[in-house]
């Protein structure tokens, strides 16, 4: 039988269900939302139901840095496609506007990213990284879920990165990233590294959205290194 359901959710805990999706998301990012799902149609087929969610608040936090939307969000789902217009998040140092498709059935997603975004943003992904500073974003996504393409460009101010597993961190990361089909290029990206100037040249293979292999060239001078 068809179905007209309406449900208010109050500061609920929402990452759980996107783990249930994607298993690779950082155990430190958290989000809470509070607004309505409205679900109409034939609740025992999927396909024919209408989805329709509206986030009055969304807080999302990656470790330490808080991310909210600026304005209510929408989350259209119809045919088993979800659709988002245009959906705005800030925070420290961060403005930006998200909107795209995903279609369920062909696995198959397209969005577009733009605005100036916090670093401290990757530390949602990569749980073994901390990372502050700011970029200006451009990114489309298109293609599969499981082997997205990524195209775009993020222009790095004052970055810093720092990796668990090396003694030092990448200090006053300063340049243009470069996104491709297939990987990440760095375009004459400055560092400082151990108290020297370090610049990196190259590129960093993707494998859907997580790094798969490495050609890379770093140029250092008078760094202080620890030797163990």
């Amino acid at each position: 039988q068809d179905a007209d359901v309406t449900l208010r959710f109050t500061d609920t805990s929402l990452d759980p269900y996107a783990r249930a999706f994607e298993k690779r998301i950082s155990p430190f990012t958290t989000a809470v939302g509070s607004g309505t799902l409205r679900v109409i149609g034939e609740l025992a087929n999927p396909e024919r139901l209408v989805v329709d969610v509206m986030f009055d608040q969304l807080q999302i936090r990656a470790f330490d840095y808080l991310l909210r939307n600026a304005k209510p969000i929408r989350v259209l789902m119809n045919n088993n496609v979800a659709r988002i217009d245009d959906m705005r998040f800030v925070g420290d140092g961060t403005e930006l506007d998200v909107s795209g498709t995903m279609d369920l059935n062909a696995r198959r997603v397209a969005g577009l990213a733009r605005g100036t975004a916090n670093l401290g943003i990757l530390q949602g992904f990569y749980r073994n990284i901390r990372s502050s500073g700011n970029a200006q974003l451009t990114a489309q996504v298109s293609g599969s879920l499981d082997a997205p393409i990524i195209l775009g460009r993020a222009t790095i101010d004052n970055g810093r990165l720092r990796y668990f597993s090396l003694p030092h961190s990448l200090e006053a990361v300063n340049g243009t990233i470069l996104f491709d089909s297939r990987n990440i290029r760095l375009d004459g990206l400055t560092a400082r590294v151990a108290d020297g100037q370090v610049n990196f040249d190259g590129r960093i293979g993707l494998e859907g959205y997580a790094p798969a292999d490495l050609a890379l060239t770093a140029t250092g001078r008078n760094m202080r290194l620890r030797y163990p």
